[in-house]
Parts: structure tokens; sequence; C-alpha cells
């Protein structure tokens, strides 16, 4: 495993944010959320930094290319994410590759994910995915 990895497994956290040897930032969050937040909290102090995530699909490689990390440890990431990333010459390290990211139960594609089918701007799909967020905010 992964040391990146094997340290997030070890502390309980989906997402970690490296800047150096020190961690600037972790989350339980899943989803796109610990994403968001880390924007929020960090801003442009994650550019340049690492990041290590259990689950990275097409939605969180558009915010991670939004908030200028440069390094990308996943557990799991979707082809979609795996494409975005490299296209962007972001490092990327994982462990494993699906096809698409799917909810918990297994059989539906994760929101996010669909949503950002049919956007490659990091700028937009941050925007898209926030409307997205306070909208179901709303709703609960």
């Amino acid at each position: 495993m992964d040391e990146y990895l094997r340290k997030l497994d070890e502390a309980g956290m989906c997402l970690m944010v490296y800047e150096g040897s020190s961690v600037i930032f972790r989350s339980k969050s899943k989803g796109v959320r610990p994403h968001l937040e880390a924007i929020a909290a960090l801003g442009s102090r994650l550019r340049g930094t690492l990041l290590v995530d259990k689950i990275v699909g097409r939605a969180a490689a558009l915010l991670i290319l939004y908030s200028g990390v440069v390094e990308v440890h996943a557990g799991v990431i979707s082809r979609g994410g795996r494409d975005v990333l490299n296209r962007a010459c972001v490092k990327l390290l994982f462990e494993e590759e699906t096809e698409h990211i799917k909810m918990m139960d297994g059989r539906i594609y994760c929101p996010f994910e669909a949503m950002v089918q049919g956007i490659d701007d990091p700028e937009q799909a941050y925007y898209a995915i926030i409307e997205k967020m306070e909208s179901l905010r709303k709703l609960n």
C-alpha cells in the first residue's frame, strides 16, 4: 500500500492534503464535500500541494485541477477522473481503477460524477458543484 494512503487509512480520514511533509488539511467527509471544504479553508494555499483521497471521480478530479494540487494519491479512481488528471499532467498514483464512481448501494452512479460529464473547465465544474450542493442543502 502507498505510504500516503496507509496514513490516510490509519488516521480514519477520507481526504488529506500535504504541504511538503506537513498535513495542512484533513477531512472525514465523503464524496466531493472534503474537496469543497479544503478549497474554502485553504484557497490558493492548495496550489502545489499533494492530495490523498480514498475515491477520486471525475468531479473530484476537476475540483483538484481547480485547486491547483500537483500530485494525487487515490485508493480508487474512475477512468474519467484519471483522464482529467492525466491530461493536466497532475502526478497520479492509485491502487484501483473503475469505470464509474457509484453510490454506496453500488447501483446508482454518483450524481456529481454524472453532473460533470459535459464539463471540461475546472472553474465551471466548481461553480456547478457548489450550486448543486446549495440546492441539496435547501432540500434538507
